[in-house]
């Protein structure tokens, strides 16, 4: 209790908490392995699998290659006096951020298609009580490499029917 510290005490002391040290960093280097490992191990199978687990891989991103070439889909709906019409889809509108689906239209129940369809037209600003039917086209463009534009060309394929 009340003695003094002797030099060798006091080495003692300087070992045991210098091992204490070394254990740490020890431990420390281990778990950052671990991690380090584990992550290039997720990373490797989300490559192998192609799968794309946003944010720890980015495959798809790189690994396509882009054309001139495209398809694009429409929503076409036919009047009661006969008439075709495009439901337009502009960029800014509510209406373009569900248009993706439309290839995912002809996968629904008929009911539930005609919901939809209903549904995409009262945001276009279309009545819907004066259209018979609708369908999504499916047609091929290829784009003008010094215009930008986009050239429709081939037949055009009905994706989904649905009276109205």
């Amino acid at each position: 209790m009340g003695r003094e510290p002797t030099a060798a005490t006091v080495r003692e002391d300087l070992h045991e908490d210098l091992r204490e040290d070394l254990h740490e960093d020890a431990r420390a280097r281990r778990r950052a392995r671990a991690v380090t490992w584990t992550v290039l191990g997720v990373i490797a199978l989300g490559a192998l699998v192609e799968a794309e687990a946003w944010p720890v891989t980015a495959f798809r991103l790189f690994s396509t290659v882009r054309t001139a070439d495209g398809a694009s889909l429409r929503l076409v709906v036919t009047g009661t006096d006969g008439v075709r019409v495009t439901v337009p889809m502009p960029a800014d509108a509510p209406l373009a951020a569900t248009s993706h689906q439309l290839a995912e239209l002809r996968d629904l129940p008929t009911g539930a298609r005609r919901e939809k369809v209903v549904a995409w037209l009262r945001l276009a600003g279309l009545d819907p009580a004066a259209f018979t039917s609708a369908a999504v086209e499916r047609t091929a463009w290829t784009m003008d490499g010094e215009t930008r534009e986009r050239h429709e060309h081939g037949p055009t394929t009905v994706l989904a029917q649905v009276t109205l």
